[in-house]
Parts: C-alpha cells; structure tokens; sequence
C-alpha cells in the first residue's frame, strides 16, 4: 500500500488534473429522474467548468429542467468526482470570450462545428478525489463549494 495522501495533496492533484483534462463524463437526469450519460469536452477556468453541448440535447433539457449534475474523470484506481449546479447557460454564438477560452482550453470551438451549440457553467458542489479503495476516507477536498484545504 502506498502513502495516503493528505487533503492539501489532493486538492493540488484535483487541480491539476483539471487544468489539464479537457475530457469528463457528465451525468445528468431529466424530471423523471431518468440518469443520461455523456462524455463532454471541459474547461475549468479556475472557479467552474464551461461545457458545450447542443442546445436540443436530452443533456442540455436535463441541465435546464434540473440544475444538479455529477462529472467524472480519471480511472478507477485515480477518480476524481464532481458534483456541481449549472449556474449559467449561454449560446455559443453569444458568448465570444467564453467560446474563446474554451476552444483555447480544449482545442475545438463549438461556433466551428455549426449552430445551436450552448456553453453551461457547472459551479462544483463538492469534489472527491480517490486512488483505491484505501483512500476512500476523506475523499472530500471540496464542500458546499468550499475547498476543505
């Protein structure tokens, strides 16, 4: 078994991580409570993760009818699960500085691919980073939007 690390540990590791990922899983549930499963292109500016999809998805009807979501990255021995709330959804073609920013971040720009694709800001809620089973105790490095170190 190799040494726990500390909250401060992976809360650093957390935000390198999300410097550098440009790909998560969002999971998000329509009314019914039904869940939805993709996989989405993100950029963390530092505060929230700016997302695109199209605006007539079954992914963006969850995220308007229902403002809490579940991402994931990593693999299973190196998780890194976020819980967040959409805190803003915009167009694509709206939005110029976050188009920009996210197309620098993950190296395709939603206004190329064609219109009715929309940028939602996810505001994480908490944040869990875990490698194996051993480092499931105080997994939590981020608590009501609040970092824990």
């Amino acid at each position: 078994m190799s040494e726990l690390r500390t909250v401060e540990a992976r809360k650093a590791d957390v935000l390198v991580a999300l410097e550098r990922q440009r790909d998560l899983w969002l999971a998000t549930a329509g009314a019914a409570g039904r869940p939805h499963l993709i996989a989405v292109s993100a950029w963390w500016d530092g505060t929230d993760l700016v997302v695109a999809t199209t605006a007539t998805s079954r992914t963006a009807s969850n995220l308007a009818g229902g403002p809490h979501v579940r991402l994931a990255a990593g693999a299973p021995n190196d998780v890194i699960m976020i819980d967040a709330r959409v805190v803003e959804s915009v167009a694509a073609n709206q939005a110029p500085e976050v188009a920009d920013g996210f197309a620098i971040a993950v190296g395709w720009d939603p206004r190329a691919v064609g219109e009715g694709w929309a940028f939602y800001r996810l505001r994480p809620t908490r944040i869990q980073a875990y490698r194996g089973y051993d480092e499931l105790e105080g997994r939590d490095v981020m608590r009501n939007s609040r970092w824990l170190a």
